[in-house]
C-alpha cells in the first residue's frame, strides 16, 4: 500500500499538465478538475481509515533507505490534513464554478489551483525538512498565480508584496535547513528526532538557536505575531472562492509545520525554549489580531484579522506541549483540534462573504444592508459559522477552545487562558457588528444584485461540518488525540520511516568493489 502515499502529490501534477493543455475549453477543464479533486478526496479519507487501522505508513522513492531518499509519510496528522486539504478544496472549486469570470479561467485558473493543492499537499506528507522547503516553494508558486488572476490593480501591487515577503521567508528556510544539516548530519525528521534527543551541552543550544530560525519562517506562514502584517491586506483581494481555501488552509500549513517540527522532532534538552516563545506569541497574536478585527469595515479585512487570532489558539496549543505529559497531551489534541475547525469554519465564513457581497454588491460595511430579509438562508449560514468562530456552544469552536482552556489552566498558564477568553467575547462582538450592518440593517438594495442561490451548497457543506463536529465531537476528539500521541511519542514514527538496512547481497558487494 505504502507506493500509494505518492497519489496526493502526483494526481494533482499530472492533472495541473492536463488542463494547462485543455486551456481554452472551460467546460473540460471543470470536468477534469473536478473528478480529479473528488477522486482524490475520496482516496485520501481512504489513507485516513488505514492509517488509523494499520498505523503510520511510509514509503521512500527511488528505492532508497531512509534517511537518505525522499520520504513520504502518512501519519494520523498527516492523513487529517489531507483529508481537509481536498476537502475544502473541493468544495471552493464548485464554489468558484459560480464566480470564477471567464477570462480568469483563460488565465489558467484551474492548472493554478492543482499547483495550489499539490503544493499543500507534499507539505503535510513529506518526511524530510527540505523537500518541506520545495513543497512550501511550489504551494507558493500556485498562490502567487491563484492571486494575480484577473490581474487588476490592487491584486498587483498585492500579490507583490505578498511574493516579496514569501521571497524573505524562503530564504530564512534554506538557510535553516542547511544549519540543520551542519549540526545534525540529516535532514530526514525522523531521523532529526532520534538524533537531536541524543545531544547534550553546546550541540543542544546550537540545535535549539538553529530551530528559532525556522520557528520565524513557519511563524512568517503563520502569519503569528510579530510577523503577520502581509496577510490582512493581501487576502481580500483573491479572488472570490479562492479566499476561502486561502483563509481555510495556507496559514495552517505553517501551523502543521510548527506542530511537526517542535513537537515531533526537536527533541533536544532546552527545546521547551522554543515552545514557551510560542505560547507568549499565541496570547500576542490572539490579542493584535483580534484588535485589528474590531477596527475594520469591510468584510473580508474582519476574516483576515480574524486568522491572525485564531492561528495564536492553535500556538497556545502547541506551546502547551512544554508541560507536564498529561497537559501536553491535551494542549496537541486541542491545537490539532482548532486546525481542523478553523479550516471548515473560516473557509465557510470566506464564502458566506462572497455571497454577501453578491447580494449588495459590496464588501464595505456601510454600503451592505438588510442581507436577512432578502437571502435568510444565507443569514442563517453566517449566524451558524460566526458563533462556532467565537466558540460559542454546541458548535465546534466551542469544544475546541474549552479542551484548550482546560489545558492550559491544568499547566497553569492562567493568563494565556485570561487572553484567550477576552479574545473570544471580541470576536463575538467583532461578528456581531458584521450582523448587524450587513445582515440586519435597512437594505440597501431592494434585491440581490446578483445571482448566489447555487454558491449556498458548497458554503452549507462547510457550515453543516462545523456544526456536525461540534454535536458529534467524541470521534473527532479521539482522531486527535491519537495523532496527538504519534507527536508526542516518535518511536512508531521512526520505526516505520527508519526501517532496518538490509546487509548487502554477494552480488551488490562485488558491483561495490568488495566493500561491504
Amino acid at each position: 500500500m505504502n507506493r500509494w502515499l505518492i497519489l496526493p502529490v502526483l494526481v494533482p501534477f499530472l492533472t495541473a499538465v492536463l488542463l494547462a493543455l485543455l486551456n481554452g475549453h472551460p467546460r473540460l477543464e471543470r470536468a477534469v478538475n473536478l473528478v480529479s479533486c473528488a477522486g482524490l478526496t475520496v482516496f485520501v479519507y481512504w489513507l485516513l481509515g488505514h492509517v488509523d487501522a494499520h498505523g503510520i505508513q511510509a514509503m521512500v522513492i527511488g528505492g532508497w533507505f531512509a534517511p537518505w531518499g525522499v520520504a513520504f509519510v502518512a501519519d494520523r496528522l498527516a492523513a487529517i490534513m489531507l483529508c481537509l486539504s481536498m476537502s475544502v478544496g473541493t468544495v471552493v472549486l464548485v464554489y468558484t464554478f459560480f464566480t470564477v469570470e471567464p477570462r480568469q479561467e483563460r488565465y489558467f485558473f484551474h492548472p493554478l489551483l492543482q499547483v495550489l493543492l499539490l503544493g499543500v499537499n507534499w507539505s503535510f506528507i513529506t518526511g524530510d525538512l527540505f523537500n518541506l522547503f520545495v513543497a512550501y516553494e511550489v504551494m507558493l508558486l500556485g498562490s502567487y498565480g491563484v492571486m494575480m488572476v484577473g490581474a487588476s490593480k490592487p491584486q498587483v501591487r498585492q500579490t507583490m508584496a505578498y511574493i516579496a515577503i514569501n521571497s524573505i521567508g524562503s530564504t530564512l528556510f534554506v538557510m535553516g535547513c542547511g544549519l540543520v544539516y551542519a549540526t545534525l548530519g540529516t535532514l530526514n525528521m525522523a531521523d532529526i528526532a532520534q538524533r537531536s534527543a541524543q545531544l547534550t551541552g553546546e550541540r543542544a543550544a546550537l540545535v535549539t538557536a538553529v530551530s528559532m530560525l525556522l520557528m520565524v519562517v513557519f511563524a512568517l506562514k503563520a502569519a503569528a505575531f510579530p510577523v503577520f502584517f502581509w496577510l490582512p491586506d493581501s487576502y481580500p483581494i483573491v479572488p472570490a472562492g479562492m479566499n476561502g481555501y486561502f483563509a481555510g488552509m495556507l496559514t495552517k500549513v505553517g501551523v502543521y509545520s510548527l506542530m511537526r517540527l517542535f513537537v515531533l522532532c526537536f527533541r533536544q534538552p532546552g527545546a521547551e525554549l522554543v515552545l514557551e516563545v510560542l505560547l507568549v506569541l499565541s496570547g500576542l497574536s490572539m490579542l493584535f489580531g483580534v484588535l485589528g478585527a474590531l477596527c475594520q469595515w469591510e468584510v473580508r479585512k474582519i476574516l483576515s484579522w480574524h486568522i491572525i487570532s485564531q492561528v495564536g489558539y492553535m500556538l497556545m496549543g502547541i506551546g502547551l506541549a512544554a508541560s507536564g505529559a498529561d497537559v501536553a497531551q491535551a494542549g496537541v489534541v486541542a491545537s490539532i483540534f482548532c486546525v481542523v475547525h478553523n479550516m471548515v469554519v473560516k473557509s465557510s465564513l470566506f464564502l458566506i462573504g462572497g455571497i454577501a457581497g453578491r447580494i449588495s454588491g459590496s464588501q464595505k460595511l456601510s454600503e451592505m444592508g438588510g442581507i436577512a430579509g432578502l437571502a435568510p438562508g444565507v443569514s442563517i449560514l453566517f449566524l451558524v459559522a460566526a458563533f462556532s468562530l467565537a466558540g460559542m456552544p454546541p458548535f465546534s469552536g466551542f469544544i475546541a477552545k474549552f479542551v484548550l482552556i482546560r489545558a492550559g489552566l491544568a499547566g497553569g498558564h492562567g493568563v494565556v487562558v485570561f487572553v484567550s477568553v477576552v479574545t473570544s467575547l471580541c470576536t463575538l462582538y467583532s461578528m456581531s457588528k458584521i450582523w448587524n450592518y450587513a445582515f440586519w440593517h435597512a437594505p440597501s438594495v431592494s434585491a440581490p444584485l446578483g445571482r448566489y442561490r447555487a454558491m449556498m451548497l458548497p458554503t452549507a457543506v462547510l457550515v453543516l461540518s462545523s456544526v456536525l463536529m461540534g454535536v458529534v465531537a467524541e470521534p473527532f476528539l479521539r482522531l486527535a488525540n491519537d495523532a496527538a500521541r504519534d507527536l508526542l511519542d516518535p518511536r512508531a514514527y521512526q520505526e516505520a520511516v527508519l526501517l532496518p538496512i538490509p546487509e548487502p547481497t554477494t552480488a551488490q558487494t562485488s558491483r561495490l568493489g568488495g566493500v561491504p
